[in-house]
């Protein structure tokens, strides 16, 4: 069984259909506010994981189904979309000089609070909902950023302007939980060109970091890819990340601070933690597959079972058709692969998606492994959490991937199927 996942950084390959993953403790909280993890009784009904499938606004892709939210979620009619590309040159590492600005928290009452999801929108109480975000809008004249992440997999919690052309940016924890922080992803609008902003998020719990060894944050311009068809890629400087000054319950929190400059007046910007790939990616794939006349020859879709929020868990069952009538070589080992157990490690589907590219493709090797095995594909674990911009957990608030002992199919419904799938 092969387990794409970024914890290990490599794919790692085990026999008997016992998993081969390196865990790493990432135990993140958001200090606004202090939430609480759902304690879930396996044998009770989910509380907050009733009247979940509400389907969203926007038609369905092909013949796959909708995009199913929490029903407490508010989200945008907007269906965000981005081209892809290939940059001409590797991706630019940041050079500390070691003269970066450590910023100290804000408090609220120093700036004004622009974008704000409601403190009942992250803890369980009596509500069992998600208040709505608020947004200040602005004059024309105005040159205050507007904000927006009330999108498929965007995070942001609160953004706080400290002056002209500076923000404090909260991210928001996993839902249901007040751990998991790192995955982040959201709209800029009302943009300055070649002004020096500066953007600091506050609540990381990590001591390490990647931004600590020269990770630069993700850009994407709406203008650069319209008129120049230029995708996402790697900006900033001055970037630093550090212990800031605010604990809360032994707790310590980390801040990343980077400066940049917009390229166009009145853009329209995405920032991100690493390149995204969405639940509508994924359909859209499967879609192109399905219709492809070639590979839909050798590449079954079906339905492996529905998420907790209703959204479908692919399976693909990849192989060449028996050459002959008998069948009698058509007796094939079996390799699965699956992906995206974590929300937030975008790079598995990346990796998956090239997988997949290489095994239906047209070489004779492909050929040769379609004739020799029988792969078994489940390209996205956890739907739900992708769509809704978790970094680690499920709508039940718990690591899917520590639940592969667990009996609890209701749950867990992804994790109990694919582990009856390698029984069987």
């Amino acid at each position: 069984m092969i387990v794409v996942d970024e914890d290990s950084h490599n794919s790692c390959v085990a026999e008997d259909s016992q998993q081969c993953i390196v865990h790493a403790d990432s135990v993140c909280a958001d200090i606004f506010p202090r939430a609480k993890q759902l304690p879930l009784d396996p044998e009770a009904e989910v509380p907050h994981l009733q009247e979940l499938q509400n389907p969203c606004d926007s038609p369905p892709v092909g013949q796959f189904s909708h995009v199913y939210w929490p029903s407490q979620c508010e989200v945008t009619r907007d269906r965000i979309e981005h081209i892809d590309w290939i940059p001409s040159s590797p991706e630019p590492l940041y050079t500390p000089t070691g003269l970066e600005m450590t910023p100290s928290y804000q408090p609220p009452d120093k700036g004004t609070v622009i974008y704000l999801g409601e403190e009942c929108c992250f803890m369980y109480s009596q509500m069992r909902g998600l208040c709505p975000v608020k947004q200040i809008f602005h004059q024309e004249v105005d040159n205050t950023l507007i904000f927006e992440a009330r999108f498929e997999s965007g995070n942001l919690q609160k953004v706080v302007k400290v002056n002209e052309f500076e923000y404090q940016l909260t991210l928001r924890t996993d839902l249901y939980t007040s751990r998991h922080v790192q995955w982040f992803y959201f709209q800029v609008s009302n943009t300055q060109a070649g002004m020096p902003y500066r953007f600091t998020i506050v609540n990381f719990t990590k001591r390490k970091s990647l931004y600590r060894h020269g990770l630069r944050p993700l850009l994407y311009s709406e203008v650069d890819a319209k008129k120049h068809n230029i995708g996402w890629r790697r900006t900033g400087n001055e970037i630093k990340y550090y212990k800031n000054n605010v604990s809360e319950g032994g707790r310590q929190y980390f801040s990343l601070t980077w400066t940049f400059q917009f390229p166009h007046d009145r853009d329209t910007c995405y920032f991100a933690h690493c390149y995204p790939y969405t639940y509508s990616n994924l359909q859209e794939y499967l879609v192109a597959i399905s219709k492809d006349p070639m590979k839909s020859k050798f590449c079954k879709i079906h339905i492996l079972c529905h998420s907790l929020a209703g959204n479908i868990v692919h399976v693909l069952t990849i192989t060449n058709p028996p050459e002959s009538e008998s069948g009698k070589d058509t007796k094939r080992k079996a390799v699965i692969l699956t992906a995206r157990v974590h929300p937030g490690e975008t790079n598995s589907s990346w990796i998956m998606k090239g997988i997949l590219d290489y095994i239906l493709g047209n070489s004779g090797k492909a050929h040769q492994l379609r004739d020799t095995f029988v792969f078994k594909v489940v390209p996205m674990l956890n739907p739900d959490g992708v769509i809704v911009g978790n970094h680690r957990c499920s709508l039940t608030g718990h690591d899917l991937n520590r639940k592969y002992q667990s009996k609890v199919k209701k749950c867990y419904p992804s994790i109990w199927y694919t582990r009856n799938m390698i029984r069987r």
